[in-house]
C-alpha cells in the first residue's frame, strides 16, 4: 500500500479524479490498519493477546469497539470459537515443512477446542509449538521454551508491537515452583508443563494457545523474510503497471459469484475439480500413494518431493480403508476455492463429507480459477465423515 501511495504522489497533478480517488482510499484503509493494530494492543496487549497475520479486520473493528478490555476479550474469544477461524489458520501452516508433521495433532486439538477439552488443546499446542521452533531453526534446534523474549520479536511483522510476541513470551517462560490451584488465564507455559498449575483448563487460555501459535508462525515468517537479501524497490512505471494489474484482478473479483456444478453418475465430468477428486478417491481406494499425494495442496515456491507426498499420503491414509465412493457436487465458495461434497465408506463407516480444493499458481501462491495453476486439496487430512443419515 505504501508503495503505491509514494508512486501516486509522485505524479501529482497528473492523476485522474479516479486515481485521486484510489490514492485517499489507500490513505484510509492505512490509517484503519494501524488505528486497528493500536487499539488491538492497548486493550488486549496487557492481558498477552497478539495481533496475527491471519486476523479478520472487518472482524476485529468489532472485537476492539469498546473500552473495556474485558468486553474486548471476550469478543476475540468468541471470534476464535468459530470454527471456520482457526481452520483456516491451519490450513496456511502447509507451507512450514516444520509444521507438516504436526497438522494432524493441531486438527484433533481443534477438535478437542471446539468439544471443550480445553486442558487437552492447550497441552497439543504447547508441544507443537515447541517442536516447531526447534525443527524451524535446525542450526540452533532451540524450542520455543528456551528462546527470550528478545529473540521472539519479529522483524517487519504486526506481532513485532512492542506489547506483542516478545513481551508475552515473558509470561509464557516464566518460572513457577509451587502447586497452585487458583485459576489462572495466562498460557504459563512452565507451570502448566510442568504440573504446578493445575486449574488451567478453561477456554481463555486454550484461546490464547491458538493465538501464540499463529504469533509463532507468524515469527517463523518474519525470520524468512529477514534472510532474504532485500530486492531493490520498484520505479515509478513498475509500481503503476503492479496497480493497474491489482485493479483489474480485485474487479474480476468483485464480480464473480459463488455456483453450485452438479456431478451425474455414470458421466465423466466437465469441471476440472471434480476430476481431480474422482482421481485422488480413486488413488486412495486402491493405495496408490504417489498419485494420490500429487493431489495435495502445494503452497511452497519449492514443492515437496514425489517420494515425500507419496509417504505422506500413506501415513495420512494408509491406515483408513476407502471401499466405495461417490461424489455429488462441487460448490465454488470463492474464486480459488471449490468444495467438492463426497459420500464415502471409510472402515465400514458410511457418511458425507467435504474436501476443500484450492488452485494455486507456479510459484505456490493461492490463483483464482480462471488464472493458470492447478487444484490441490487443502488441508489434506482425512476427511470427516458426517453421520450415516446424511449420506442418505
Amino acid at each position: 500500500m505504501e508503495t503505491q501511495i509514494v508512486a501516486f504522489k509522485l505524479l501529482g497533478f497528473l492523476l485522474s479524479r479516479e486515481q485521486r480517488q484510489q490514492l485517499a482510499k489507500l490513505q484510509d484503509e492505512v490509517r484503519r490498519i494501524t488505528t486497528l493494530v493500536d487499539a488491538f494492543y492497548e486493550l488486549l496487549g496487557a492481558r498477552n493477546w497478539i495481533f496475527t497475520g491471519d486476523l479478520n479486520l472487518t472482524a476485529l473493528e468489532h472485537v476492539v469497539g469498546t473500552d473495556d478490555p474485558a468486553v474486548a476479550e471476550s469478543r476475540l474469544v468468541e471470534y476464535y470459537r468459530d470454527a471456520d477461524r482457526v481452520r483456516f489458520g491451519l490450513q496456511r501452516l502447509w507451507r512450514f515443512e516444520a509444521m507438516r508433521p504436526r497438522i494432524p495433532l493441531l486438527e484433533k486439538a481443534l477438535r478437542d477446542y471446539l468439544e471443550e477439552r480445553y486442558y487437552s488443546t492447550i497441552l497439543v499446542l504447547l508441544a507443537v509449538m515447541d517442536g516447531f521452533v526447534n525443527d524451524f531453526e535446525k542450526e540452533s534446534r532451540q524450542g520455543l521454551h528456551t528462546r527470550s523474549a528478545e529473540d521472539m520479536v519479529p522483524w517487519d511483522s504486526v506481532a513485532g508491537h512492542h506489547l506483542g510476541l516478545g513481551h508475552a513470551h515473558a509470561s509464557f517462560v516464566k518460572s513457577f515452583r509451587k502447586t497452585d490451584e487458583s485459576e489462572v488465564t495466562e498460557l504459563y507455559r512452565h507451570g502448566i508443563m510442568h504440573g504446578v498449575l493445575v486449574n488451567y483448563d478453561n477456554v481463555v487460555v486454550a484461546t490464547k494457545a491458538w493465538n501464540r501459535l499463529f504469533a509463532v508462525t507468524d515469527w517463523a515468517d518474519a525470520r524468512i523474510r529477514q534472510a532474504k537479501p532485500v530486492e531493490p524497490q520498484p520505479g515509478l512505471r513498475e509500481s503503476l503497471a503492479r496497480w493497474r494489474a491489482v485493479k483489474e484482478r480485485r474487479k474480476t473479483i468483485d464480480a464473480w459469484s459463488p455456483y453450485v456444478c452438479s456431478i451425474d453418475p455414470g458421466v465423466t465430468p466437465q469441471c476440472e475439480v471434480a476430476s481431480a477428486c474422482q482421481d485422488f478417491l480413486r488413488r486412495w481406494a486402491v493405495g496408490q500413494w504417489g498419485l494420490l499425494g500429487a493431489h495435495f495442496m502445494q503452497v511452497a515456491k519449492e514443492p515437496e518431493s514425489p517420494g515425500r507426498l507419496a509417504q505422506l499420503a500413506k501415513d495420512l491414509y494408509g491406515t483408513h480403508a476407502l471401499t466405495e465412493w461417490s461424489t455429488l457436487q462441487v460448490r465454488h465458495t470463492a474464486a480459488g476455492v471449490a468444495v467438492v461434497d463426497v459420500v464415502l465408506t471409510v472402515d465400514d463407516r458410511t457418511g458425507r463429507a467435504e474436501m476443500r480444493w484450492v488452485t494455486t499458481g507456479t510459484d505456490g501462491s493461492v490463483a483464482c480459477e480462471w488464472e493458470p495453476g492447478r487444484w490441490g486439496l487443502g488441508p489434506y487430512g482425512l476427511p470427516a465423515l458426517l453421520d450415516d443419515e446424511a449420506a442418505t
